[in-house]
């Protein structure tokens, strides 16, 4: 009988080791898999850390937008920029705007670049983002020059500031 009990709780202990040890492989490869998980995240970060300026979470969206627009006044001196009001929709802080140019035909291989460089620069805009939604060329009534025009919408996403919720300023 002292065999018998024996030989059971040695089997009883062999099943424990063996279930420890398959709970332990199982820790190993989550503890592999976490720390892919967190390089991954600092990885993110890092490239997030490189998008996002570093005043978002302290800068009102709507100073962003105004200050956007005042960059676009100082880098297309030449160009007419008419905006729109602010407007809110879900988490989204957005402001129409509307940039035309006359390139006259006298200079229009330089004047065409400048307005293909200032398009690329819209598209590169981040926080706020210039989502443009058209893009017009038509020539001016006395065809000595070419009206261009880009319309589109300065958009960012609302923060909250200090603790406050934007929508709690209004």
């Amino acid at each position: 009988m002292t065999v018998l009990s024996g030989a059971v709780i040695s089997k009883r202990y062999a099943n424990s080791l063996h279930d420890m040890h398959k709970k332990l492989q199982t820790v190993k490869m989550n503890h592999v898999l976490m720390k892919e998980a967190v390089i991954d995240m600092e990885k993110t970060m890092t490239d997030l850390k490189t998008i996002v300026p570093s005043d978002f979470g302290t800068k009102m969206p709507e100073d962003r937008i105004f200050t956007a627009i005042d960059d676009l006044k100082f880098r297309m001196k030449d160009y007419e920029i008419n905006v729109a009001n602010i407007g809110y929709n879900g988490e989204e802080v957005n402001m129409p705007v509307t940039i035309k140019s006359s390139i006259s035909r006298k200079t229009a291989t330089k004047s065409y670049a400048g307005f293909v460089n200032n398009i690329g620069y819209l598209q590169s805009m981040s926080f706020p983002f210039f989502s443009i939604s058209s893009i017009s060329m038509k020539q001016s009534q006395d065809k000595v020059s070419v009206i261009c025009e880009i319309r589109g919408t300065l958009k960012t996403i609302k923060t909250e500031d200090r603790g406050q919720r934007i929508e709690d300023r209004r």
